[in-house]
This record gives structure tokens, C-alpha cells and sequence, in this order.
């Protein structure tokens, strides 16, 4: 087994692919920021995801399979994952380690106005802090928007099929293809409890 120094469990080796200048300018920082900025890349591809999702009506009345709770659960887990806890920590890490946003340089002395100092890892702890404060407003507003999303119409009886008692409510291949009257192999009737 290799040393446990050597072979770091927890860390995840994120290549960096970002140029070392954009244009012919020259930013140092881009580099540092890799992680910070593909967290904050995939954050704003799942919030145009979700924004997208929650704008097209629900298909049909019929409750979600388990499949869809499942990976909407695995899909909101991963964006808490990514607003609550890489994206403040990669901009703690970034502000400490390169911008070197520590307690013995002061972003402002005291003076007449402001009767105390503040250093630069308040600053730093400030950013964090309005981080988790933004993430949590657009939590808030996801949840209300996916609470009041439109459900479609339900279809009328010219769309449905010959047969049917009843309209097609839409959903998947399989609802579509159930009859509401259906028999047996042997040609009895089957009787179901759908409600």
C-alpha cells in the first residue's frame, strides 16, 4: 500500500486547461482561480438546467416516478453541494492562498469614520458569507418557482385513441398505451383500482 502522505484520498486533481492570457493580457490570477471558476461554470449551467425545467409545463396530472424524484433529489443535492460548500471553499482558498488575504494585512485602518480595522480575511469571510447569502435567495426562489409550475392542459377527446373511454393525459409511451377498459389473454375482463 502506498504512503498515506503520497496518496492524498481526498484530493481531486482538476487539470487546468485555462490559458495563461486572454487576448495578449496577461492574468496571473486565471490560472489560480481554475477550480473557483469551473464550480462556479457548472453552478450556472445547473441554474439555467433547472430554470429551463421549471419554465415548460409538466407534461401530464399523473404523480412523478421514482426515477424522477431520485435524480431531481441526486440534482438538487449536487447543487447544494456546488452553492454551499466548493464554491466558498475554492474562494477561501483562493483569497488565502494567492491573494494572500490574511489577519496581518488590513484592507482599512481605523480612522474618524470607522472606529476599528478590518483586515483582509474579513473581507474574504465577507465574500463568503455574501455567497451563501445569494445561494440561499436563489434557493428560496427555485423552490417557490417549482412549486408554482404550470401543469398542461389535459387533452380533449377528439386526441384520443379509438377505444379509449376516456382522453389520453399524457406521460409516457407505456400510460399512453394503457386502456382504461382491458381484458385477459383468455378475453375476461380485467378490473383495476385506477383512480
Amino acid at each position: 500500500m502506498r504512503d498515506m502522505n503520497v496518496w492524498h484520498l481526498l484530493a481531486v486533481h482538476v487539470p487546468n486547461l485555462l490559458p495563461r492570457t486572454i487576448f495578449g493580457l496577461h492574468l496571473p490570477w486565471l490560472r489560480k482561480a481554475a477550480r473557483l471558476l469551473y464550480a462556479i461554470v457548472l453552478f450556472a449551467i445547473g441554474l439555467a438546467a433547472a430554470y429551463g425545467v421549471i419554465k415548460t409545463p409538466k407534461k401530464s396530472t399523473e404523480p412523478s416516478t421514482w426515477v424522477q424524484v431520485i435524480l431531481g433529489a441526486m440534482f438538487v443535492w449536487i447543487m447544494f453541494a456546488l452553492g454551499y460548500g466548493v464554491i466558498p471553499h475554492e474562494w477561501l482558498t483562493f483569497a488565502n492562498s494567492y491573494l494572500n488575504f490574511d489577519s496581518s494585512s488590513f484592507l482599512m485602518h481605523k480612522n474618524r469614520i470607522l472606529h476599528f480595522d478590518i483586515t483582509r480575511d474579513k473581507a474574504a469571510d465577507a465574500v463568503a458569507a455574501l455567497i451563501y447569502v445569494v445561494v440561499l435567495g436563489l434557493n428560496i426562489y427555485f423552490f417557490a418557482a417549482w412549486q408554482k409550475r404550470k401543469v398542461a392542459e389535459p387533452a380533449t377527446g377528439d386526441d384520443a385513441v379509438a377505444g379509449d373511454t376516456g382522453p389520453i393525459t399524457g406521460g409516457t409511451i407505456f400510460s399512453r398505451l394503457r386502456r382504461t377498459k382491458r381484458t385477459s389473454a383468455y378475453g375476461r375482463p380485467v378490473t383495476t383500482t385506477e383512480s
